[in-house]
């Protein structure tokens, strides 16, 4: 019969010690200030007049010191409220019309401070920049401020400094991530009409739709060639194209299939090829296939209209250089004969 009542003296015991300990704990926790001012009230013997509304919202840890005026010098500090004393017993408590207040700014991302980021007060000249551990302080600033955080690649935040002052410790402040969605580009024209950029890395040049490039009197195919990157001549003629630096004769010219040796007239100056009578040009620079077993540096493959007209058709050009002419002749369904010339006048 004794064991039972020890068992229920011993529970007794352990929920006694658990009520002190929880006890201890709140009283070593934050609390409401107006609750610790009550407290502070029956202990001392004082009343504090104050607005509820000022104070609702803060919370502070109970401070250890016997002197009242200690106690009040630290809620000052961490409430930035103005205690003033009205006669031995009675105290008045009113918000301070300036703040000191401090933070730190981090990314929501990882957590990592930002250095640099700039915390402005809005309306006024006051800025600060944030130190290298992210953390800021500000003085003497209006207590109805309010703050602008910025930094580069970062959304800007807007916080009022009343709500910085309910820490005792400096609060961290999370800055997200700007995405920035860019609009679809698409481009319509590769340095001209008809010059296009095919997926495996070649340059289509479509001889119908082509235009003339800016310093060109009319179209040339060698002479458009040389505005493409990686593309140009060292001497500077029309012919002698150089492509990623090798020389003239590493590059494999071919008109329908056939390997071309010469590709220029009147030393260099004027194209061999007639660009009306070409149905499509594929410029290759960043690699050749096997097939073709030459041009190291790269190809120029012109294709003319693999198909009978119905009519005949030609033209012919002239200026201070040189002279051409073109022409078409269908001579049955499966046969037609092409032509063209060209001869300088200088």
């Amino acid at each position: 019969m004794q064991i039972p009542r020890l068992k229920r003296f011993l529970f007794c015991i352990f929920l006694l010690f658990g009520i002190l300990a929880n006890a201890q704990d709140q009283d070593t926790g934050e609390l409401s200030l107006i609750s610790y001012l009550q407290k502070l009230e029956s202990q001392y013997n004082v009343k504090f007049s104050f607005v509820d509304e000022d104070l609702k919202d803060l919370k502070v840890l109970p401070v250890e010191e016997a002197e009242l005026s200690a106690i009040l010098r630290t809620l000052e500090k961490e409430t930035q409220l103005r205690f003033s004393k009205l006669s031995d017993r009675y105290f008045s408590i009113t918000p301070s019309t300036t703040l000191d207040i401090c933070g730190f700014v981090y990314d929501n991302y990882g957590q990592n401070t930002i250095p640099g980021a700039s915390v402005e007060v809005l309306g006024s000249p006051m800025a600060v920049l944030t130190d290298m551990e992210g953390k800021f302080t500000l003085t003497n600033i209006p207590r109805e401020a309010h703050l602008r955080i910025r930094f580069l690649g970062f959304k800007p935040r807007y916080i009022s400094a009343s709500e910085l002052i309910n820490n005792s410790d400096c609060p961290v402040l999370l800055l997200a991530l700007n995405y920035q969605e860019l609009e679809e580009v698409v481009v319509y024209q590769f340095l001209t009409t008809g010059i296009s950029r095919e997926k495996d890395g070649s340059i289509l040049m479509n001889i119908e739709d082509f235009g003339i490039l800016p310093g060109l009197s009319e179209p040339d195919i060698l002479q458009t060639i040389q505005a493409l990157p990686g593309i140009k001549s060292i001497d500077e003629t029309v012919s002698d194209i150089n492509i990623r630096g090798g020389t003239n004769d590493q590059n494999l010219i071919l008109w329908d299939g056939i390997k071309m040796y010469q590709s220029g007239h009147f030393f260099g100056l004027i194209s061999a090829f007639n660009p009306y009578l070409t149905d499509q040009v594929t410029i290759i620079k960043n690699g050749t296939s096997p097939q073709y077993g030459d041009g190291v540096s790269g190809i120029i493959s012109m294709e003319t209209k693999d198909e009978v007209q119905d009519g005949i058709f030609g033209g012919g050009g002239f200026n201070l250089i040189s002279g051409d002419m073109y022409g078409h002749i269908p001579l049955s369904n499966r046969l037609a004969v092409q032509f063209s010339a060209r001869r300088s006048v200088t």
